[in-house]
């Protein structure tokens, strides 16, 4: 008899709908979460799946062949054919996270009855989830802010996604303890670094030193246009798909460097909050991760310009959240596991795009 309830909870479990990601039971809080989710929010949105391929690769132009000139009538040409192309390449990440039950918690919890057993199973099955799915959500956005790491990262024998931190740095240049960035070294490849700029940390809100003047710098640095004509074989952004991550105190002292100027910046009659504030439209976001991010220091919080429609979260499309068949193990036999598995990486295409403020 418990075998059987264990093979229909079991069956249960493999033909039923799972909730939506990260919608927890009905009579459950789910304190176990993240404040936010800015960074899957963000990237989800601009997510691109793939069929497959052993690696993530894509084809950019970081150099000017030089190869247009100015002739006279009648003149012989030089003509090289310029192979100008760079490959960016990543290196899929695999995660993934149990979702597992016993036959004592499912025998336990049958209760009176077909209807109410069939409750009780639904209860036990999105409670599971919760549990997973708060896990791996969790452990994704924390993937997104990590500090960079070459060995874990760029190497091939690394196990972490690529974070917001391995592509936009203080100086442009490579992290620390990176040689490239995707395959591509930044120190030879002036367009593979990102804009950055200063503040003054000490005098945040000065008209020509504090945030808002630094906001100004980077976003004059990050936007492109297209030429008038021939515009297809161009890149053309503005600050639609633009976002500013930094941490609570960062968010903070923007809106105090906003409400030190709110007589031409007011959000309503008296109300001294701007609960959701922006610059040129781009929301200043506070991102949970960079809570932890150790260049983010008490006193000088910096500031991330990024660009999603050039930094993508990619995922393979047969293997995204993806709920395996369960199983039994020889040496737990009252057990079933069953995986939630993720093929991923976040990859940037343009580093020019993506800007970093930083306090100093």
């Amino acid at each position: 008899m418990a075998g059987a309830a264990l093979s229909l909870f079991t069956d249960f479990f493999t033909d039923g709908t799972g909730p939506a990601y990260l919608s927890g039971p009905d009579d459950v809080i789910n304190d176990a979460q993240l404040r936010n989710f800015a960074s899957l929010s963000a990237f989800y949105a601009a997510k691109k799946e793939v069929q497959g391929g052993s690696q993530i690769k894509d084809v950019i132009l970081l150099d000017d062949p030089l190869t247009a000139g100015a002739y006279l009538p009648g003149e012989k040409a030089s003509v090289s054919n310029i192979q100008g192309a760079t490959t960016l390449t990543a290196n899929w990440r695999f995660v993934r996270v149990p979702i597992t039950w016993n036959e004592q918690e499912v025998l336990l919890n049958e209760g009176g009855g077909e209807n109410a057993m069939f409750q009780q199973y639904k209860r036990i099955k999105r409670f599971k989830y919760q549990q997973a799915y708060t896990s791996l959500f969790n452990k994704m956005e924390r993937f997104m802010t990590a500090a960079a790491s070459n060995a874990n990262m760029e190497a091939a024998t690394g196990t972490d996604p690529y974070s917001i931190f391995a592509f936009v740095t203080s100086d442009g240049l490579a992290p620390s303890g990176f040689t490239n960035v995707l395959g591509i070294n930044p120190s030879s490849k002036s367009a593979w670094q990102n804009q950055n700029t200063t503040y003054t940390a000490s005098t945040p809100f000065d008209t020509d030193n504090g945030i808002i003047a630094g906001f100004d710098t980077i976003s004059q640095l990050v936007v492109f246009k297209r030429p008038p004509s021939s515009q297809e074989y161009f890149s053309d952004d503005d600050f639609r798909r633009m976002v500013i991550f930094t941490n609570r105190e960062g968010r903070k002292d923007y809106m105090k460097a906003v409400r030190a100027n709110n007589d031409i910046t007011r959000a309503g009659p008296q109300d001294p909050a701007y609960g959701n504030p922006v610059f040129l439209n781009i929301p200043v976001v506070n991102n949970e991760g960079m809570d932890d991010a150790t260049s983010f220091s008490s006193g000088s919080p910096d500031y991330i310009f990024l660009n999603m429609s050039h930094i993508k979260l990619v995922f393979h499309r047969q293997k995204f959240m993806q709920v395996g068949t369960p199983q039994v193990f020889p040496d737990q036999p009252d057990t079933m596991v069953a995986w939630v598995d993720t093929y991923c990486n976040l990859v940037c295409l343009s580093r020019q795009r993506q800007g970093y403020l930083q306090a100093s």
